[in-house]
């Protein structure tokens, strides 16, 4: 009985101690089948009578359905909620994909029963693996923290209240308890990088430090507790930019490389949503561009998000690819661009206060006219001489990633107006005119 009391026990503590839920409130118990999430839950039932059952079936082993009944018919039996999510494979990356179902599965399943609690799981020895894993592949600094005990994902909590507990604890209170569970077959397999550490990396981890667990528990939570640091010093930076965008490049600049890495970080988290990951290497490659003296430039990111410099400021955005724009104006009228931008030409002044306007003297004009991106080479008539359209955007210190965008009037290939930016230089000798005028 003693690892029962002692398993249980600490357990109770813990969950009392850090107020991880009720003995009333709704809970979702992720139940696999295995012994860590059985064991996890004959505990969990003992503290909390309104529990329920979620089950996920992978299909990737024959013994799944099997599984998946004898959960199903246990929680009948027992008057427990029973949900039950098969996953079909896919892709490739199935193991992430599949994560990701799991886990919406789960949220559903919490909001289905006004829950906002997740528990899962995870158990002491899973955190030295994760960690240890890490290292050897590499992570962001808060990565080498581990499995978080507690994890706030939109409108639920993730709950690990094993994470104090062995792998040994848990065998010996399934023993003491008669627990039946399933062993994955696939758990015994070395494809998987998690079972070469636990089947040859750690055993001889621990033949030099037989404390291998503790020490490794230790570097965790040194971790954990400097990030909290550098979390506060990040969000105290940040707190002066809207939606973190339009950073300023001179303060980022001046902070140290580990708040500079921080700061990316939650610029891309919040524009991405938490859906990108960036390597040491990418950070690295951003910091460079920010040093550099280039006073524009970009950096590609995953899911086509870019880093931009645009002289002063740093941010993330969305890549929207250029869609090419050209509109032949034959005469009066008016011509869409898209759904949000039109261009009225008329022989008569409008009275309605256009922001970008663009009075043209009939001596410059010659049908057609054409509404397009700006062209290498473009050039434009000013009251001396000419300049090159490039030009002009870089003295107006037009954002490069604006360039391509914007539009221009032009007439047999001479631009004559750039709206927003700059209007040509006509000879004013006949006072007839075409009014041109932006609405958006």
């Amino acid at each position: 009985m003693k690892w029962v009391i002692k398993v249980k026990t600490n357990i109770v503590e813990h969950v009392k101690d850090k107020k991880l839920f009720t003995e009333t409130e709704p809970i979702v118990v992720a139940l696999s089948g295995g012994i860590d999430s059985m064991v996890l839950f004959d505990i969990i039932h003992q503290l909390n009578n309104n529990v329920i059952i979620a089950h996920v079936n992978h299909n990737k082993r024959s013994e799944s359905i099997v599984e998946y009944k004898y959960i199903e018919t246990m929680a009948n039996e027992i008057n427990i909620p029973f949900e039950g999510y098969s996953i079909e494979e896919t892709t490739d990356n199935f193991h992430h994909e599949s994560r990701l179902k799991r886990y919406e599965f789960f949220r559903a399943i919490a909001q289905k029963y006004h829950s906002t609690k997740i528990v899962v799981a995870h158990h002491l020895d899973d955190q030295v693996e994760t960690v240890l894993m890490r290292i050897v592949r590499g992570t962001s600094f808060s990565g080498y923290s581990g499995i978080k005990e507690i994890r706030y994902d939109r409108n639920v909590s993730i709950i690990r209240p094993l994470m104090e507990i062995t792998k040994e604890d848990i065998v010996e209170y399934s023993k003491e308890n008669n627990i039946k569970f399933f062993e994955d077959s696939s758990n015994s397999e070395d494809i998987y990088t998690r079972n070469r550490f636990r089947h040859n990396i750690i055993p001889l981890l621990k033949e030099e430090n037989p404390n291998l667990n503790k020490k490794i528990i230790q570097l965790a939570e040194y971790i954990d507790s400097a990030n909290e640091v550098l979390e506060e010093k990040t969000k105290e930076f940040l707190k002066a930019y809207s939606m973190y965008s339009n950073v300023s490049l001179v303060d980022f600049n001046n902070l140290n490389k580990v708040l500079k890495i921080k700061v990316i970080q939650h610029m891309v988290n919040n524009t991405t949503n938490n859906t990108v990951e960036v390597s040491y290497e990418q950070y690295n490659a951003i910091i460079d561009i920010c040093l550099s003296s280039t006073p524009n430039q970009t950096y590609s990111l995953p899911n086509t998000y870019l880093f931009v410099k645009e002289y002063d400021v740093i941010y993330i955005k969305k890549e929207v690819p250029i869609i090419p724009i050209s509109i032949e104006v034959t005469k009066e009228g008016e011509y869409f661009v898209d759904d949000n931008k039109s261009y009225i030409f008329s022989n008569n002044k409008i009275t309605h206060n256009y922001r970008n306007y663009f009075e043209l003297c009939y001596n410059e004009l010659v049908f057609p006219l054409h509404i397009r991106q700006r062209k290498n080479g473009d050039k434009m008539s000013l009251k001396i001489g000419s300049k090159k359209v490039k030009d002009i955007l870089i003295d107006k210190k037009i954002p490069k990633s604006e360039r391509d965008r914007l539009l221009v009037l032009t007439n047999d290939d001479v631009v004559l107006w750039i709206p927003g930016v700059k209007k040509s230089h006509q000879d004013q000798q006949n006072p007839k005119k075409l009014y041109i005028y932006e609405v958006e």
